[in-house]
């Protein structure tokens, strides 16, 4: 099913956030380097192995509302947030990218069911100072 989504906000904003949509996309064929440095910064440090398996068995012990909460804390870091911007989860993967005016940016997304889960895409349009708006599938 194709999903719509409207990012919104100033020209300067939905330009910074379609290009790094768009380079985030070619990352599997050109690597993360590609990733914009304003964007790279706002990225979580590397966890090791070991901050990783202590957060996993705390995060386990926590109710759905959370696990969400410890999620949203612990931010993304890059693997993380590359992984479903691309679409190697499988749920959605972005299908077509249009920028209306200067303003409105539309994103089609090819999702495996509805609601999709786009918490990646949306913590890109919080760092780049834009809004976004789901109207659902067509």
């Amino acid at each position: 099913m194709i999903v719509e989504i409207y990012a919104q906000g100033g020209a300067a904003e939905i330009t910074a956030f379609g290009e790094a949509l768009t380079l985030a996309l070619r990352v599997e064929a050109e690597g993360d380097e590609v990733v914009p440095e304003w964007l790279r910064q706002e990225f979580a440090p590397a966890s090791t192995s070991e901050e990783k398996s202590r957060w996993l068995a705390q995060w386990r012990k926590e109710s759905a509302e959370g696990q969400a909460c410890m999620e949203r804390e612990r931010g993304w870091d890059i693997p993380g947030w590359l992984y479903w911007i691309s679409g190697e989860s499988g749920l959605w993967t972005v299908e077509n990218l249009v920028r209306g005016d200067d303003e409105t940016l539309a994103i089609s997304l090819n999702a495996a069911d509805w609601p999709v889960p786009i918490s990646a895409l949306e913590w890109l349009a919080e760092k780049a100072g834009v809004t976004l708006s789901e109207t659902g599938p067509r």
